[in-house]
């Protein structure tokens, strides 16, 4: 994954309906009226069968969803326009510990190793009622339909193009239910989708997990090439 990978939360009704009592008093006030984005930054992404690390003596939740995949640049494109600019879609598990607040970024929770899986593209037309299963241990733990989300994938597109341009590989993470799976180590979650590879990874423990040592290698790489020879 060479693009940036951004997500939207509060994208799904049940999450809108859960935080509807907490929007309505301080620091908020009102219910967000447009998309609320962050970023699953490059240290978060695995591929499939790569383990997701779980952090000793948090939560870890699954939160299996689409990723619309960016197959041109894209700056204020039209949701008319959007299917354009759409290479493909991607079964993605963004995972996360529970989010305490939207107030502010949840940095802690969303940006940890290993806690954004993203399966391979397929050139899918549309995802707008597509059912997405989470198996956990070879058995169903959950099910949710696109059907449900506010916004398309179309017109989340649009929404991200109008302040920041896409370009091609990026991918943006279509938003996730508010009741997700939780996980524990020794775990196999699989996503599975009609037309979309399934996504599978396993649950590794942290401490010196094999995610973690395969992300550090990744990072170790990276600086090398960065620094060139006359600084090695």
């Amino acid at each position: 994954m060479k693009g940036t990978v951004f997500a939207v939360a509060l994208n799904h009704r049940s999450q809108l309906d859960a935080w509807r009592e907490a929007f309505s008093q301080p620091p908020y006030n009102a219910p967000p009226k447009t998309a609320v984005w962050f970023i699953k930054p490059r240290n978060t992404v695995i591929r499939h069968g790569e383990p997701i690390p779980y952090p000793q003596g948090e939560k870890v939740l699954s939160g299996a969803t689409v990723a619309l995949i960016v197959g041109k640049t894209a700056s204020r494109v039209r949701p008319e326009a959007a299917a354009d600019y759409i290479a493909g879609y991607a079964l993605a598990n963004e995972v996360s510990l529970p989010e305490e607040s939207f107030y502010r970024p949840a940095i802690k929770a969303k940006c940890r190793d290993g806690f954004c899986p993203l399966g391979e593209m397929a050139p899918l037309s549309d995802v707008d009622n597509l059912t997405i299963i989470t198996e956990i241990n070879g058995r169903e733990a959950d099910h949710w339909n696109t059907d449900d989300l506010q916004r398309s994938a179309a017109q989340l597109l649009s929404a991200l193009s109008e302040f920041a341009t896409l370009n091609p590989g990026d991918a943006i993470l279509l938003g996730t239910p508010q009741n997700r799976v939780a996980l524990r180590p020794g775990d196999r979650v699989r996503i599975l989708a009609k037309g979309l590879p399934a996504l599978e990874n396993p649950v590794v423990a942290e401490m010196n997990s094999p995610a973690t040592r395969l992300l550090r290698g990744r990072c170790q790489r990276r600086n090398v090439i960065r620094a060139g020879p006359e600084l090695r």
